[in-house]
């Protein structure tokens, strides 16, 4: 098997999971309700919860500063992902009675789904599996071009102009060396996660790691005597 791997790493939070295996306990919780999956097939609202992970807690308005959205378009998703049990309200801020100044906060730090699990008809399982997985790349993508915004136009300190990857590699792996590769990535990441740094220490700074380990289509792979 032929493998493309796309591995993207820039500026926020991404701890989304999305297996097609036997569900990791370590890599959140294993979401099936199609309600609740189609609530996060929207990039908005992945960029929401990468915020609401990143602080520890968000007002509407802060939220809206990233997505580049209104506050009250903001609360609307935030809403909408309440009701699902994804986030929930943290309350007021002290002396505002401003709807959009209240604090929401992630409800479900990281999550993994599997489409064959998905608690629907095939047909609608296999539409909520493809919303939810194109709104994970949308959202990761803009992650990362945001971040070749910010290198081009000279506001990344230095050191982490260097630190950053942006790289695309093809391996050659059966499907038992890949699952393999996978746990051993993951593996790797696990002491760096969020819950496991909650608090924010030194310079550190929250990246986003995205990986994408898909096999090619057999038209899209070189003759073995051209690899």
């Amino acid at each position: 098997m032929k493998l493309g791997l796309h591995i993207r790493m820039s500026s926020g939070a991404f701890t989304y999971r999305r297996t097609m295996a036997k569900p990791r306990s370590t890599w959140g919780v294993h979401l099936t309700d199609p309600a609740v999956l189609r609530a996060l097939g929207h990039p908005t609202r992945l960029r929401i919860l990468d915020v609401l992970q990143a602080r520890g807690g968000a007002t509407a308005t802060a939220c809206s500063e990233v997505v580049g959205l209104s506050a009250s378009a903001c609360s609307w998703h935030l809403r909408q992902l309440a009701a699902v049990g994804l986030v929930r309200d943290a309350g007021a801020r002290a002396g505002s009675s401003d709807g959009r100044q209240r604090v929401w906060e992630a409800a479900v730090p990281s999550w993994q789904f599997d489409a064959r699990a998905i608690d629907a008809d095939p047909v609608e399982a296999q539409g909520v599996d493809v919303a939810v997985t194109q709104a994970l790349l949308q959202a990761s993508d803009a992650a990362v071009e945001a971040h070749t915004v910010r290198n081009a136009q000279d506001q990344e300190p230095p050191a982490w102009r260097e630190a950053s990857l942006v790289s695309n590699n093809s391996l050659r792996v059966t499907a038992e060396e890949l699952t393999h590769l996978v746990d051993q990535v993951m593996e790797l990441l696990e002491p760096y996660r969020l819950r496991q740094r909650p608090t924010p220490g030194g310079d550190q700074r929250v990246v986003h790691a995205a990986l994408r380990f898909v096999p090619l289509e057999a038209a899209d792979e070189a003759p073995d005597d051209l690899d």
